[in-house]
């Protein structure tokens, strides 16, 4: 049985974290000071420091800021989440949203560790995106079954097992 609400759970976690990660990219290249002046509970000082977090030499990566990738990430993830993406048949498109979102809990517990082991601060606005991945993960390993490839894969399958079955009550 399909469960319809994986694709729009998937979908709505997918566009929260665009968003968040938009905001986090707008700051890093046009205003960082607005990631410290509204970062929930954070303090110039304090344990939840934003802007300690978003400029800190670990906030890029290979020259592109991790924002960025977060960016990029959600974007995909936009697009592989769509209803649309989850019904369609293409093994593609699911194993990529399954393999996406395993790379990207990878990167999450990274940052997380970069977090608590190097810099002893956290981001709040980066603790909601990392929260989002986590969902966002839950959601699609556990809807593999949900997916339109695995539905077309699985179907096949129990046809074929009633077929057996329906030849070998009528003797054939």
């Amino acid at each position: 049985m399909t469960r319809r609400w994986r694709p729009l759970a998937a979908t709505a976690i997918s566009l929260a974290g665009f968003g968040l990660a938009a905001f986090l990219t707008w700051g890093h290249y046009f205003d960082q000071a607005a990631i410290s002046r509204t970062c929930p509970g954070g303090s110039a000082h304090g344990f939840i420091n934003c802007g300690a977090v978003t400029t800190s030499a670990e906030s890029v990566i290979f020259g592109v800021p991790v924002a960025l990738y977060g960016l990029l990430y959600f974007t995909v993830m936009v697009a592989l989440n769509l209803p649309a993406a989850w019904r369609s048949p293409s093994r593609l498109l699911a194993w990529a949203r399954v393999v996406l979102n395993v790379a990207g809990m990878g990167f999450v517990l990274y940052l997380v560790g970069v977090e608590f082991l190097e810099l002893h601060y956290i981001c709040l606005y980066c603790t909601f995106v990392h929260v989002l991945q986590f969902a966002l993960f839950l959601v699609v390993v556990t809807g593999w079954y949900d997916t339109g490839y695995a539905g077309r894969l699985y179907d096949d399958e129990d046809d074929d097992y009633r077929a057996s079955r329906s030849s070998k009550l009528l003797g054939a």
